[in-house]
């Protein structure tokens, strides 16, 4: 423990020299629970925490910090060094991304991006992301910034500065061993990308975390039939059922490598298929694929998806934040999918 020179306690009526004790601690960060290390101040008199603006504006961020790397999100001063690379002012920066000026001053001051804005500003790291960015929003911007995204548009190119794509440690576990975690097959980004693109092809008002339902069934379900998962995807216990490990990554490969888009609807995004060059599943694995599409479609919205996928035993013997191993799946997964579907009308 460490001093903390004067510092009122309000147990003891009088100001105290406490102690800064730091331990263990959680924190709900937008619905998901986040484990952390948090500083309190401790009266040396009475031994009660001493609550302190100062200090608790620390946890939070150390709470966020937390939340960002597991999800691949940006910091505070990762989104201010991005604008400074581009040289522009932050009304300039926030219209090249498509955002409100007070919108990029707050993720700069520490709130956190949603998975959108994340992705967005992460394709700006990229030379092919910017170019995007610069032809949707070109009318937005003056001459000067225009002129000045062109300049960090050419040095990208020339390759004299950082590298024209982002390196993603989800791309590191292509090169990780198959296990109970990516169902016995090696994460292949190309079989990832694919699938994605096949089920938005196929499935209605595919919506970012209905997707990750309908991964969720094709991959477990191909295990069921081949042991072996479809992409190699490693899947996560969350609030509202499983979802993919590292999913904002993924999100951004997919829109870097132009596979997919997204448009406003209501409350959320649609996936939209934009073009995919190759199909590297064979006759059986599109079957299953088609299958899962139709159990998908059966349902009407997102969340009545995911309240099925929360029966599923799998999900229920994993805890928050847990990696869903493929061994616990027992044959269940494809059973239930088959019982809702010969349940429906034909």
């Amino acid at each position: 423990m460490t001093e903390l020179v004067n510092i009122y306690c309000p147990e003891c009526d009088t100001e105290v020299h406490a102690h800064f004790l730091n331990r263990p601690t959680t924190l709900f960060v937008r619905g998901e629970q986040v484990s952390y290390s948090e500083t309190v101040a401790v009266c040396p008199i009475c031994g009660e925490i001493i609550g302190d603006a100062r200090i608790e504006g620390v946890n939070l961020e150390r709470a966020y910090s937390v939340y960002r790397t597991r999800h691949g999100i940006l910091s505070p001063d990762e989104v201010k060094s991005l604008r400074i690379s581009y040289g522009l002012s932050l009304r300039e920066f926030s219209r090249f991304l498509g955002f409100g000026e007070q919108t990029t001053y707050r993720y700069e001051h520490g709130d956190i991006p949603d998975q959108s804005h994340n992705t967005t500003m992460l394709s700006a790291k990229t030379i092919h992301g910017a170019r995007l960015l610069l032809t949707q929003n070109r009318q937005k911007l003056n001459s000067r910034s225009i002129a000045r995204i062109e300049q960090r548009l050419q040095t990208m190119a020339d390759g004299t500065t950082e590298q024209s794509r982002h390196h993603l440690a989800l791309e590191d576990r292509e090169a990780d061993e198959p296990s109970a975690a990516n169902g016995y097959r090696r994460l292949n980004l190309d079989r990832v990308a694919a699938l994605i693109y096949e089920l938005t092809s196929r499935c209605r008002d595919l919506y970012w975390t209905k997707l990750q339902k309908a991964l969720f069934f094709v991959d477990m379900i191909c295990y069921e039939r081949y042991s072996c998962s479809l992409t190699g995807l490693s899947y996560a216990h969350a609030t509202f059922g499983p979802v993919m490990d590292r999913k904002d990554e993924v999100r951004f490969i997919l829109v870097d490598r132009g596979i997919i888009g997204f448009r406003e609807c209501g409350w959320g995004e649609i996936l939209v298929p934009l073009q995919h060059s190759t199909q590297p599943f064979n006759t059986e694995e599109i079957e299953l694929i088609n299958e899962v599409a139709n159990f998908v479609n059966s349902f009407s919205s997102a969340s009545e998806l995911s309240d099925f996928s929360h029966g599923l035993s799998c999900w229920t013997g994993s805890a928050d934040g847990e990696i869903i191993e493929y061994t616990l799946n027992d044959g269940e997964v494809e059973g239930a999918m088959l019982e809702r579907m010969s349940r429906l009308p034909c």
